[in-house]
């Protein structure tokens, strides 16, 4: 249940939350997006770093690769030829090693455990280019746990604890095998950024990552005996949260709880402070969408049972409001421009009312947030202008203080807010340095799985 300054109805959604009754991964076979979208490619180079040429071809629905031709040329390059076809010529010149008539081509390197280059990382498993957008979207199908030992370094240092490296292993496996965000779209499994998960190839494979891997080789989490959604961020500052205060939907095994170990373990940057003036936060708002003039107010009008922020509430010189609730409550604030952004949901804010009805003007509908500038008229016809917030007014019952507005809160301030919390990201599922936490405390991956995801099972 949700405590609060105010009671609000505003509910914010997440898609895709809840369970599944079967893996997305075929075959444990994993179709990693590289390029695809906006990012297609001209052309795109592949170069064997351990291994001995190509085979090109297709995969069938069940992902098995299926052969057309080879070549022992070891850096190829693939791009689109005519209108639906693919041309692979020798890397650097005009010949042509294999055209295809149609508008994917499967290539696989060969050799015994081939590694190839592309884009500067090193990758397991073979390829496939598809002509889109006038371009090439670039696939890579590899094996699940391969795939795994990609994700982890990424997503993890390689020098932390080993079981806290298997937590991640396993969260990291669930999630791969649950997800099909892109498959209807472009036709993979999951992207290689932080929409999905970091991977970037073996590159920053280290012995331990490849260990936890393989320690837990084909390991998931489940709710129910369904895939559970494996959720995790750096840090929760202190609480994780359920996730229907974040993303609005109730999920039986994503229930925030306060969470003891983080604290006793460095978390760098763990404490942090970010600031707006008015006009930084009009702009940010107003170039996000938002239906909003210039703001004069900001300040946190509703918290969880946890203490972590569930909504925001944002007023303008008019006296309109905006209410952002769960995870939007700190992306409302986000600025790539500015460089600014709430790093999680465990915030205060100070510098806005909090939440203080304001200065009723002529009507119980009107409000204004401050009395600074406004002009009044006296008993006798006095026009007055006011000046700062400490005023009073006289009333049946006597002269009643008016600083900090009628709701007794304070005013806002003249030079903006300051935000200040702790913590890095959603707040929902594991905290990846509370992991760390428990594992240099001797728990074990188990223990930390089921610390973090309330009632699951690792199997």
């Amino acid at each position: 249940m949700k405590k609060g300054l105010f009671l609000l109805s505003l509910i914010v959604t997440f898609c895709a939350l809840g369970t599944v009754s079967a893996s997305a991964v075929t075959n444990d076979t994993v179709k990693v997006g590289l390029r695809y979208g906006s990012s297609v490619m001209s052309s795109a180079n592949l170069e064997n770093d351990e291994g001995s040429g190509y085979e090109f071809g297709y995969f069938e629905d069940d992902r098995t690769f299926v052969s057309l031709g080879e070549t022992d040329e070891t850096a190829i390059t693939m791009e689109p030829a005519g209108r639906d076809g693919i041309q692979v010529t020798v890397t650097g010149t005009d010949r042509v090693l294999y055209e295809s008539g149609e508008d994917t081509l499967a290539v696989m390197p060969q050799g015994r455990d081939p590694v190839t280059w592309f884009r500067g990382n090193r990758y397991r498993g073979g390829f496939e280019y598809t002509v889109s957008g006038g371009g090439l979207q670039v696939v890579n199908v590899v094996d699940l746990e391969d795939y795994v030992k990609g994700v982890l370094p990424s997503e993890m240092p390689g020098d932390w604890e080993l079981e806290a490296l298997k937590a991640q292993a396993v969260c990291a496996r669930t999630f791969a095998c649950l997800t099909t965000k892109h498959l209807s779209a472009y036709g993979f499994d999951v992207c290689n950024s932080t929409d999905c998960q970091v991977y970037s190839g073996i590159g920053e494979a280290t012995s331990a990552t490849d260990r936890a891997v393989e320690e837990t080789e084909g390991e998931c989490l489940y709710y129910d005996g369904e895939l559970a959604q494996a959720y995790y961020h750096s840090s929760d500052g202190g609480a994780t949260e359920d996730a229907e205060n974040v993303w609005g939907t109730d999920v039986p095994y994503l229930r925030g709880k306060e969470d003891p170990y983080e604290a006793r373990t460095s978390i760098p940057n763990y404490s942090w402070t970010v600031t707006y003036t008015w006009e930084q936060l009009t702009w940010v708002l107003q170039n996000s969408g938002y239906d909003i003039g210039d703001v004069v107010d900001a300040y946190v009008s509703e918290v969880t049972d946890l203490g972590n922020v569930y909504s925001v509430t944002f007023v303008d010189s008019r006296g309109n409001t905006l209410v952002r609730t769960g995870d939007d409550a700190r992306m409302a604030f986000y600025s790539t421009t500015l460089g600014k952004n709430v790093p999680s949901l465990r915030f205060t804010i100070t510098g806005g009312t909090g939440g203080g009805s304001g200065y009723a003007v002529n009507s119980a509908s009107g409000t204004l947030s401050s009395l600074d500038g406004v002009s009044v008229i006296s008993g006798g016809g006095t026009v007055s202008r006011l000046e700062g917030e400490d005023h009073a007014a006289i009333s049946a019952s006597g002269t009643v203080d008016l600083t900090g507005g009628s709701g007794g809160r304070g005013s806002a301030s003249r030079d903006g807010i300051t935000i200040t919390g702790t913590g890095n990201g959603h707040n929902v599922g594991m905290s990846q340095y509370g992991a760390r936490a428990m594992a240099e405390q001797g728990h074990d991956y188990i223990d930390i799985l089921e610390f973090y995801f309330t009632g699951i099972r690792v199997r």
